[in-house]
């Protein structure tokens, strides 16, 4: 009878610890999407949109820079220029150089088309991009 309770009265004493539940299993981590990349830019095409932006130009600065600059010159000579555009992703144009060919330049006509020139939009690249053009008169 004693054994009997020191058995009961000690085991009341440090109760055994029920047995936790399992834990449910993890919730799976939720599917956030990824933004949409835009889709790879065809810099050739966004190019061939700035020399095609240039060239509606080109005759109206013709018509105003070139032909006043060498009127009644026998022969008129060849003016060339090389514009560097950067565009924005948005198509927008950010900065412009020009390049003037060293035996053809005429800081008038150079002078005269930089400021006749508009700043050139293009069709949005989705990227910075960049193109070296070649413009030259007659």
């Amino acid at each position: 009878m004693l054994a009997l309770a020191l058995f009961f009265g000690l085991r009341g004493l440090n109760p055994a610890a029920p047995a936790a539940p399992p834990a449910p299993p993890p919730e799976p981590p939720a599917l956030v999407s990824a933004p949409a990349s835009p889709p790879p830019v065809d810099l050739a095409v966004a190019r061939q949109h700035a020399a095609n932006a240039l060239a509606y130009h080109r005759g109206a600065l013709r018509q105003s820079c070139y032909l006043p600059a060498v009127a009644g010159e026998a022969t008129p000579p060849t003016i060339s220029f090389t514009f560097n555009f950067t565009f924005d992703p948005e198509g927008v144009q950010i900065a412009r150089g020009v390049v003037e060919t060293r035996d053809e330049a005429r800081q008038a006509i150079t002078q005269c088309v930089l400021a006749q020139l508009p700043p050139l939009r293009i069709p949005r690249p989705g990227q910075v991009v960049t193109a070296d053009l070649p413009l030259s008169f007659p």
